[in-house]
């Protein structure tokens, strides 16, 4: 959350100079998916039929943190605005084809304010790929 580049816009003192994450809602959500975890578990345990029900939990916070951290390496040259539009506001519907799109897409961690790009979310799918292919496979 702290790291989306609305609620940096929102929550900077200068949305324009001071583009980093907020860390006090970067802690907000690392806190939720850690008890979320812990309550998925819990009722994991509690399921008493036979053929127990399987609940799972897939991080994307963690794949999303890294490239925002390690983006240099990854080859993401923007982390805190959106390729979509000026970067800072515009999601969902005010992305359309009559908005400026930034040349390579794909050097964004975000298409638009607050959703990942298409790169992004692959490398999302890449770090969840061990638990998807434990789900498939059982």
């Amino acid at each position: 959350m702290g790291c989306l580049p609305i609620t940096i816009t929102a929550k900077s003192d200068n949305s324009i100079l001071e583009r980093g994450c907020v860390e006090k809602l970067s802690k907000v959500a690392r806190d939720y998916n850690l008890m979320l975890q812990h309550e998925l578990f819990l009722m994991q345990q509690n399921f008493s039929s036979p053929a127990k029900a399987k609940i799972s939990y897939i991080d994307i916070y963690r794949p999303l943190a890294n490239m925002i951290e390690g983006h240099q390496k990854l080859g993401f040259d923007e982390v805190d605005i959106g390729c979509c539009g000026s970067g800072y506001l515009e999601a969902g519907f005010l992305c359309n084809k009559l908005s400026y799109v930034c040349p390579d897409p794909s050097k964004y961690v975000f298409w638009d304010s607050i959703h990942p790009s298409e790169r992004a979310y692959h490398n999302m799918f890449l770090a969840a790929r061990p638990t998807i292919d434990a789900l498939v496979n059982g």
